[in-house]
């Protein structure tokens, strides 16, 4: 049997009289050749930015709590952001997260400044005078 490192060695004596001056025929490994200036990936090609805020949550919770119209803006500029992302359109990405961020805070800000009113109208006693003034001249005419 013939060993597979080329050594023609029959018996198991021969093993204990090793040979270490035997040559090998060893081809050295092939060493790469790196990729040209072409064959680089630019950073600026495959790696996008980072995804910008949408605000969704914070415009759903606007909507709910503070103010409905200025949420609903800010839901729909929310809901802008993902699909432009992931469509490549970082810019209009971020200017609608900027817009929704926008929209939100404004309806967090007339939430605050409705909640306000109440709450001065009611501790001055106004209210219930504001509320019978506002009954009355808009009747209609149905009631005389």
């Amino acid at each position: 049997m013939e060993d597979p490192y080329g050594n023609n060695s029959h018996s198991s004596d021969d093993n204990n009289n090793l040979d270490n001056s035997t040559s090998y025929s060893t081809v050295p490994p092939a060493i790469p050749v790196p990729p040209s200036e072409s064959g680089y990936i630019s950073q600026n090609d495959d790696i996008p930015p980072l995804k910008p805020s949408n605000w969704l949550w914070q415009s759903i919770v606007a909507t709910v709590l503070c103010c409905l119209p200025f949420g609903i803006v800010g839901i729909v500029f929310a809901t802008r952001v993902d699909s432009l992302y992931y469509n490549k359109r970082y810019a209009e990405a971020e200017a609608a997260s900027r817009k929704a961020k926008t929209w939100t805070l404004v309806a967090v800000v007339a939430g605050i400044l409705y909640l306000v009113f109440w709450i001065v109208s009611m501790y001055t006693g106004n209210m219930p005078s504001y509320l019978e003034n506002i009954i009355e001249n808009n009747a209609s005419g149905y009631n005389f």
